[in-house]
């Protein structure tokens, strides 16, 4: 379809691929240099790259040849990452890593193209992070670190960070449509147009439906389009883009288990509040530069969100407990970095961001059948940010490499009540500052082994309307990582082993009376990481990861929803005209509640992913969760409360079961 699904020569990567004999770029047998070449990012030789065993790429084959129900498992190609869903399509999914259940990205950052795609003071949740209006073609590359070792990551970047980047053209047009179970319909198209002597005009469009398995069908409708144009002008290569994305949905959430088998409930599919709604809008607009020596982004973003939840059914009085969500910004964001090679041993790196976020409306309302009934409180909150960082990079003797850095954040807020119920509860202005140390030694004990040390302080934000309340909660939370960790390269072999400790000042948590996520105690987390790549055969590639974790506050209490291991298992082929591919997703249990007296023993879910190629059309279909486990997705511990079914508010699970086995079929024409 694209350059990147099979014969990408990755940028900054093929060189020290190509010297060091490394074999993600592996031609097959009796192909020339200048034939296709099937690209597998994970092949890339990081060994006298990287910081930390914990860090990679993925590209090419990595990413497009993966079966996907949502376009938020591209993250789940970040070992050890597992991306969940407990209220809809439309919604930003739940994630899951080193331990963390991170809500909606409370510690775990993503940029596209240089954009911070997480919120800060959401309508839902702090760091809420939504990828759904992402096109899955025009990702061009994934890279990845966990823990805050490095000096340019900033918030929520504590668990772990993704930088994603687009294509800047497709080798041809292109143009797919699919469909399957459940009402799902897909169609998308994308192209470049030559514009001048340089030039690249590269645009991208889908639109897609989608009812779901759900006794309240989801009537998802999604559209979402992209376009980036890129020029070179000298030795700058610059380049303009804007994303858009607008869906609608019905969300189903979590139900409480105690009703499966009723009247009210009849199965697992059931929606007990079927007047539940979602909306949202996102455009982003971007403009890019990258020389030799330096690189920047700028970019605008006009975002408008709301949701009506009702993840408790009903208050103590028997009234609907249904709540209208609600987020209306513009958020405003720089980056540049600059860099001098000071020596052939020294390395210096500069740089900052800045960011604005001008929240004209958030807030939560009550709402019974979507009709308004009460505020809880609505606010217009401006909350602005500058970091700036420096590191060096200093190789002591051949082979031992010592990177410093040091980085600087200060925030700044105004939190504004738009009625009388938010003022009640507390309005304000105010600043916070944070500095982070990190540090990492990596040794390099063979050109096939290198050996790694990190150690980092980062950090999250709370939101800030929190900071303003009769018992305020601190602005900026710190937390410390250190790792260990070693990677080996053999050939087309390659395997990483890490092991891992972070402490959090401040958890962030999902409370289910409020559907929001809040502060929590301080935690200590640590665990391990075992990551796998093999390409035995040209046309086969093996990758495997597993990590186990072991999360507590510091009151020696279990962390709700902190799972204990998780792992996946894939194959993939690429031989001729088939690619093929096959995957093992593994979330393992985890406690419900701080005793741990009830627990869920986590999911286990299998899917394939096949395609065909005659002349211009491939023909493809998906199976995801081939063996139709009954699993849970995610599963929480609260109060909650039917009255045509309960007599009283009960304790007790609630849980979204994992989507049943879904088939797609679709086509895709090159011209």
């Amino acid at each position: 379809m694209r350059k990147s699904w099979v014969a990408l020569l990755l940028a900054g990567c093929a060189a020290p691929l190509a010297a060091q004999g490394q074999d993600g770029l592996l031609p097959a047998a009796g192909e020339s240099q200048t034939d296709e070449i099937v690209v597998f990012g994970r092949g890339e030789n990081k060994i006298g790259i990287a910081g930390a065993a914990s860090e990679g790429s993925l590209s090419g084959a990595d990413l497009l040849v993966r079966p996907l129900l949502k376009v938020a498992e591209l993250l789940e190609a970040v070992p050890g990452m597992i991306a969940a869903q407990h209220s809809g399509s439309g919604k930003a999914n739940q994630y899951f890593l080193r331990g963390f259940n991170l809500d909606h990205g409370s510690d775990f950052t993503t940029y596209i193209d240089g954009v911070q795609m997480n919120f800060r003071t959401h309508g839902h949740g702090q760091g809420y992070l939504d990828l759904n209006g992402l096109i899955p073609e025009i990702v061009e590359r994934e890279d990845y670190r966990k823990g805050p070792y490095r000096a340019d990551g900033g918030d929520f970047a504590l668990a772990g960070a993704a930088y994603l980047t687009t294509v800047d053209r497709f080798e041809r047009p292109w143009a797919s449509a699919e469909g399957g179970s459940f009402g799902w319909r897909r169609v998308a198209a994308g192209g470049t147009l030559d514009v001048g002597s340089a030039g690249a005009l590269t645009f991208a469009g889908q639109g897609k439906v989608y009812d779901g398995p759900w006794q309240q069908p989801e009537a998802m409708r999604h559209v979402s389009g992209f376009a980036k144009y890129s020029q070179p002008i000298g030795e700058t290569d610059f380049s303009l883009s804007l994303h858009g994305y607008h869906a609608t949905w019905k969300p189903t959430e979590q139900i409480p288990e105690r009703t499966i088998g009723s009247a009210i409930c009849p199965d697992v599919f059931c929606a007990p509040d079927p007047s539940a709604r979602g909306m949202t809008t996102r455009f982003i607009g971007n403009a890019q530069a990258k020389g030799t020596r330096f690189r920047a982004s700028a970019s605008a973003q006009y975002y408008n969100w709301w949701m009506f939840s009702n993840p408790v059914y009903a208050n103590p009085d028997g009234t609907s407990a249904q709540i209208r969500q609600f987020d209306r910004r513009w958020i405003f964001q720089a980056r540049g970095e600059t860099w001098w090679d000071l020596s052939d041993a020294l390395k210096l790196t500069v740089g900052g961001e800045g960011r604005l976020d001008d929240i004209g409306n958030v807030g939560v309302y009550h709402t019974v059948d979507r009709a308004f009934a009460e505020s809880f409180g609505a606010y217009r909150v401006t909350e602005s940010s500058l970091g700036v960082y420096g590191e060096a990079a200093l190789t002591v003797v051949p082979g031992v490499r010592v990177i410093g850095g040091l980085r600087a954040d200060h925030y700044g807020y105004s939190v504004r009540a738009r009625d009388a119920e938010a003022a009640a509860i507390g309005e304000g202005t105010g600043t916070d500052t944070i500095v982070s140390p990190r540090v990492a030694l990596a040794w390099t004990v063979t050109p096939q082994l290198e050996l790694y040390a990190n150690w980092g302080k980062g950090f999250h934000s709370n939101d800030v309307r929190g900071a303003v309340t009769a018992t305020p909660v601190p602005v900026l939370v710190h937390g410390t990582g250190k790792e260990l960790g070693a990677r080996l390269q053999l050939g087309t072999f390659s395997v990483t082993a890490t092991y891992w400790w972070l402490d959090v000042g401040s958890e962030l948590r999902f409370v289910g009376d409020s559907n929001a996520v809040e502060p929590s105690g301080a935690s200590k987390r640590h665990g391990y990481e075992l990551v796998l790549f093999w390409r035995p055969l040209p046309w086969l590639a093996i990758d495997g990861n597993y990590t186990g974790s072991h999360s507590r506050y510091d009151n020696g209490d279990y962390i709700p929803n902190a799972f204990e291991n998780a792992g996946q298992i894939g194959v993939s082929v690429i031989e001729g005209p088939w690619k093929l591919s096959a995957r093992l997703r593994h979330l393992g249990p985890y406690p419900l509640i701080e005793d741990n007296s009830v627990r869920d023993k986590g999911s286990n879910v299998v899917s394939l992913r096949g395609a065909y190629k005659i002349g211009p059309v491939e023909f493809y279909a998906e199976g995801v969760n081939i063996f139709d486990s009954g699993d849970k997705d995610i599963a929480y511990l609260y109060e909650s409360y039917l009255p045509s079914f309960d007599a009283a508010p009960v304790e007790g699970r609630l849980s979204r079961v994992v989507e049943p086995r879904t088939v797609r079929i679709g086509a895709t024409l090159t011209f």
